[in-house]
């Protein structure tokens, strides 16, 4: 019993986080932002040539990763400041498919699942972190990131779509994003020290909507289509 107080105390301590280091941070920024504007780059142009995309990924890469205000990283990073880890590795994923993937291959479909199970949870948290931020709750849900309890939580949570049949259309669908992050969260503590700015963003917590009220609308239609 008394060790086992002790290691619960350090799995709730908040007081204390565990930062990445200053060289990592800066090294991420730059890197991170410039997978994310190569997938961003590549998602508006997809119907380019295969040499056009590449040599598209390319440019925005290496723009991404020049130094100073010339760079979009600079003006993104005072703006965002990082991308979160799963919006890096989202990104690396659609740069992947979008230039090996076979030509008129089918959109993903995401099991229903991996919907309610991870999407819907993903857009309240945004929300919820964005009331924090405006101090509106009554509780400071931001510091929580620092907590390894969280970690362990989060982690047996996105790991519940492959329990509940999310793993069918696994190779059209990345459901390793979600643990991935956090496991590259434990051991780098990017990009803040925060589990939060590890899972969400700014960036990504748009695009989860949008993807989100467009399922829900397709459902919509699907069922008066059904009913006529």
């Amino acid at each position: 019993m008394s060790m086992e107080l002790p290691m619960l105390s350090a799995l709730l301590n908040t007081a204390t986080p565990a930062l990445p280091d200053a060289w990592l941070v800066r090294m991420y920024l730059s890197l991170g932002w410039a997978v994310v504007l190569a997938a961003m780059g590549l998602g508006l142009l997809a119907r380019l040539s295969f040499k056009a995309r590449c040599a598209l990924v390319g440019v925005l890469f290496v723009w991404a990763l020049v130094p100073g205000p010339l760079s979009p990283t600079y003006w993104l990073g005072l703006a965002f400041q990082a991308p979160s880890l799963a919006s890096v590795l989202l990104g690396g994923w659609l740069v992947w498919r979008g230039l090996f993937s076979r030509a008129g291959a089918a959109k993903p479909k995401v099991p229903a699942p991996v919907w309610w199970w991870l999407m819907l949870p993903a857009v309240l948290l945004g929300y919820a972190l964005l009331l924090d931020t405006l101090a509106l709750l009554p509780w400071q849900l931001v510091s929580w990131g620092f907590s390894g309890a969280l970690l362990l939580a989060l982690m047996a949570w996105t790991l519940m779509p492959w329990l509940l049949g999310g793993h069918q259309d696994v190779a059209e669908v990345p459901l390793w994003i979600a643990p991935g992050a956090l496991l590259l969260f434990a051991a780098t503590r990017l990009p803040s020290g925060n589990l939060w700015d590890a899972l969400m963003d700014p960036l990504l917590w748009l695009l989860l909507q949008g993807v989100l009220l467009g399922h829900l609308r397709r459902g919509y239609r699907n069922r008066l289509a059904y009913r006529t």
